[in-house]
């Protein structure tokens, strides 16, 4: 097993040594109105977002963004999975993440949930195209998903594009959707546009059957009512799928919306373990590490060899108007998706 891995990360590495562009340390685009920043050293994942000088919008720790390489993660499945949080891509669903390779049968057998791909999310990709506001990069093509990953993001006034482009990358014809992650403090003020029917479950995952942080429904949104744990207690996680068609996400923080969307999806195109919108969150004793995903699940398709399928998401980011009471943002909110 051992030596399989050796021989794929001899690949990886040989392989990028050749392109014109490798990766780097963080890199910012900037139109003058928004920015992002972004690693293409470690998966392309986007750690920074905001309006042009203000206060990063994303759930990420800064002091990894220009780490030395010898500081970067793993690419063995077995190690202890390093996070920069931020926006990144996943396939879809979770149970699938390890069926499709030999290399790590412990993995497969168990369906296991965890890691994802680390050659999808940690690998140095390739920058194929840059400007000041546009870049394309390229992953390696991954032995365990059989998939290669192109991101593109771009932006425009005070939108920000988001592309990910999925290839199959072996003879056979395989399935799988695209899954984009977007991580927020577990204290922000998060909103999902729905029907009162969109709820299809929630789950908590806490010791004595604890039921927190709710999610609650209040004039066509709904929304986590974040909560400190007990002392003593541990992190209060929860889960809610939502069976939303066309998703329309509102995050606040430090006085900046980040509003989410994405095309219309009917929901049962979705693969069934999934929905179309997924609201993770975590509480804790320490707020200023809590964290909170807001996720978008795309269509799961059959792909056939060398086939894409893609997922696009926007993301507009505008200034709040000093609001803090969760409340009075939502009635913020609502005046601008009246």
């Amino acid at each position: 097993m051992k030596v399989v891995l050796n021989i794929i990360l001899i690949s990886l590495l040989l392989g990028c040594s050749t392109e014109k562009k490798l990766s780097g340390p963080l890199i910012t685009l900037t139109n003058g109105t928004i920015e992002i920043g972004l690693i293409p050293a470690v998966g392309g994942v986007l750690v920074r977002a905001s309006l042009a000088g203000k206060t990063n919008i994303l759930n990420s720790d800064s002091t990894l963004w220009n780490e030395s390489p010898d500081k970067r993660p793993s690419l063995d499945p077995k190690a202890p999975f390093k996070t920069y949080n931020g926006h990144i891509t996943w396939l879809s669903p979770q149970s699938e993440w390890w069926i499709r390779q030999d290399s790590f049968p412990d993995l497969k057998e168990s369906r296991s949930l965890w890691p994802p791909d680390p050659i999808l999310t940690l690998a140095p990709y390739r920058i194929i195209q840059q400007t000041a506001t546009e870049i394309t990069m390229e992953s390696p093509e991954s032995p365990f998903s059989k998939v290669q990953f192109t991101k593109i993001y771009s932006l425009d006034r005070n939108t920000v594009t988001l592309t990910t482009v999925a290839k199959n990358i072996s003879e056979d014809t395989i399935s799988w959707g695209l899954w984009h992650n977007t991580r927020m403090n577990g204290w922000d003020a998060v909103f999902v546009q729905a029907d009162s029917a969109a709820l299809r479950k929630t789950d908590h995952y806490n010791r004595d059957g604890i039921q927190k942080p709710q999610l609650q429904f209040r004039d066509g949104f709904y929304s986590y009512e974040s909560v400190q744990p007990e002392k003593g207690s541990q992190v209060y996680k929860s889960k809610s799928f939502l069976n939303v068609k066309t998703p329309l996400i509102a995050g606040y923080h430090k006085n900046q919306w980040l509003i989410i969307r994405s095309e219309a999806i009917e929901p049962q195109l979705i693969h069934p373990n999934e929905a179309r919108v997924e609201i993770y969150i975590e509480n804790s004793a320490n707020p200023a590490n809590d964290l909170q995903e807001l996720e978008l699940q795309f269509a799961y398709e059959k792909i056939a060899p060398g086939a894409t399928i893609q997922a696009i998401e926007t993301w507009e980011i505008w200034p709040g108007t000093g609001l803090q009471n969760k409340s009075e943002l939502l009635e913020e909110i609502k005046l601008k998706f009246k």
